[in-house]
């Protein structure tokens, strides 16, 4: 199941135009990329859940042929959180443990593996973990040496134990779906920490892997610019330029992702960026630092640096900025 019910406040205001699972993360909508992962791992049918913008979702995915995959949809017209949402849908998942992944992050781990692990180990639930380099923006999850998980957003309290980030990816036994209330819940808080009190396994399991949380239109421009110097997605000399994009002489673009139908005029200076599709830079123009929504205009020799732009009535958004 992929979680796509958020409200995506923190990415306003490109969740004013698409929710944040449908958002071009290097030039396909963010949905794609977990999704070929999940076909690429194995899995054959998946759960989406909607609420904010749900056609924006569907519109992305459809029935999930394109990528070899039987996708359902479960609309929430009241959030239901990350154990609400699969609690929703219980029947889905049948007896056998399921994938549960969060629809804002790229990521790129080995999930037959971590399933392995999870039913070599008899877990409940097992979540996949990375380092966390960012404590005070992501709470720890402490595991033991065996890496059964200690304590997890501080519940039990413990100091013991390796500090890691909880990736948004985990494994889990459906029948735990049973344990918790029809409506709101959360699989943290409400389940898994209840769990760890209990003497449960719940085992965390270090990943290797592309990793990106694209929460904010700050690290949703981070992380692009990070996925272009790693050649991710076909980037090539940190550039992804759609094949549909028109690019003139003597225009210049590095570090950005340029979308379908976008036209860069001659002269003009693209750094450090991500343009939707149907952008337009006008001749001389300058964009740095910043994300253009679709059909965004630059005239002629206009400077934009730093901010969100959305076609809506030209507003720019500088109070959000986008500088790494």
């Amino acid at each position: 199941m992929v979680l796509a019910a958020g409200l995506g406040t923190r990415m306003r205001p490109l969740t004013l135009l698409r929710a944040k699972p449908a958002l071009p993360v290097m030039n396909r909508p963010l949905l794609h990329w977990t999704l070929d992962l999940l076909a690429k791992n194995g899995v054959t049918e998946v759960m989406i859940n909607l609420h904010h913008l749900p056609w924006t979702v569907m519109e992305a995915v459809g029935d999930g042929s394109v990528f070899g995959l039987r996708v359902s949809y479960s609309r929430e017209p009241r959030i239901l959180g990350t154990g609400g949402g699969p609690r929703k849908v219980r029947s889905f998942f049948g007896d056998a443990p399921f994938i549960l992944v969060n629809g804002d992050i790229v990521f790129d781990f080995d999930l037959r593996g971590l399933v392995r692990r999870h039913e070599k180990a008899r877990a409940r639930a097992t979540l996949a973990l990375r380092p966390n380099p960012h404590p005070r923006r992501y709470s720890s999850i402490r595991t033991a040496t065996d890496g059964r998980v200690r304590s997890l957003a501080g519940l039990p309290r413990s100091r013991r134990g390796t500090p890691s980030l909880f990736t948004g990816v985990h494994v889990l036994d459906p029948a735990l779906l049973d344990r918790l209330p029809a409506g709101p819940s959360d699989t943290v808080r409400d389940l898994y920490a209840p769990l760890v009190d209990e003497g449960e396994i719940v085992l965390g399991v270090r990943v290797r892997g592309t990793w990106f949380d694209i929460g904010s239109p700050s690290l949703y421009l981070a992380s692009q610019r990070a996925l272009l110097a790693a050649g991710f997605g076909g980037a090539k000399r940190r550039v992804l330029i759609h094949p549909d994009a028109e690019v003139h002489r003597g225009a210049r673009v590095n570090r950005s992702v340029v979308g379908p139908g976008c036209v860069i005029g001659a002269g003009a200076r693209v750094a450090g960026s991500v343009l939707w599709d149907g952008v337009r830079v006008g001749p001389g123009g300058r964009v740095r630092d910043s994300i253009l929504a679709s059909g965004t205009r630059v005239d002629e020799g206009e400077k934009m640096v730093g901010v969100v732009v959305t076609p809506r009535g030209r507003e720019r958004q500088d109070a959000v900025k986008v500088s790494a």
